[in-house]
């Protein structure tokens, strides 16, 4: 299974919190954001990734991933984008050779083990479904609201119909193919984010489940790293 880490943002609001580091390279527990990420992808079952970062950065991730022992076998690809749904058609078609794959946010930071239920989970699932990570973590600055069934896991709906929910999204998913050969024509009809295009999959009937991560730091801002440290049991 392939992975694809989304980690084409500019980090402005933790460079307004005096961040200077690129945000894929912000140091958590001694190693930057995005060798989490690839851990994480790879913990749930990828045996490779593709990340797109953009151009401005792009230099500093390529010297850091040649300092450092990535977890899995990594392609960059250079790209600016104006929108996290664009970032994710730069991917797309890296991902189409398979039932699905997984796709990360670069600046999740998931609790340890969590990444590894989530690749169990996937084994029972059924070809043509995919699994999305959720949170009940309720200080997230723009949560993308899931609801499903309790018993089921069956999402019902993200975002829309979904605002009293309790639960969601982690930055973690494992996406089936139609979800990535429908992204360009989410970008065509106008669509600018990622999380547009997820509520649309479950409007269009692609069968999605949740996975509950448990607590999930979603590394926005400044104060988000000490959180982030605390989770890993690394706060000094």
């Amino acid at each position: 299974m392939r992975a694809g880490v989304l980690a084409a943002g500019l980090g402005e609001r933790l460079r307004a919190d005096g961040v200077e580091q690129p945000k894929s390279l912000v140091p958590v527990a001694g190693r930057p954001l995005l060798l989490h990420a690839l851990a994480a992808v790879r913990d749930a079952g990828a045996e490779d990734a593709v990340v797109v970062v953009n151009d401005a950065h792009a230099a500093a991730v390529e010297k850091a991933l040649a300092l450092e022992d990535p977890p899995l076998p990594v392609s960059l690809v250079r790209r600016t984008t104006a929108s996290s749904l664009e970032t994710f058609g730069v991917v797309a078609p890296h991902l189409l050779d398979a039932p699905r794959a997984l796709v990360a946010m670069v600046d999740g930071v998931f609790p340890p083990g969590a990444a590894r239920g989530f690749g169990r989970a996937l084994r029972d699932l059924a070809s043509e479904e995919g699994l999305i990570g959720v949170s009940d973590r309720r200080d997230d600055d723009r949560p993308l609201r899931v609801a499903f069934d309790e018993d089921t896991r069956r999402i019902r709906a993200i975002g829309p119909g979904a605002e009293a929910s309790p639960w969601a999204t982690a930055g973690l998913y494992c996406l089936p193919e139609r979800a990535f050969a429908s992204a360009e024509r989410a970008l065509a009809e106008g669509l600018g984010a990622l999380r547009q295009h997820l509520s649309g999959l479950v409007t269009a009937g692609v069968l999605l489940r949740a996975y509950p991560l448990g607590e999930v730091v979603d590394v926005d801002r400044a104060d988000d790293l000490g959180e982030a440290e605390r989770l890993l049991g690394a706060a000094s």
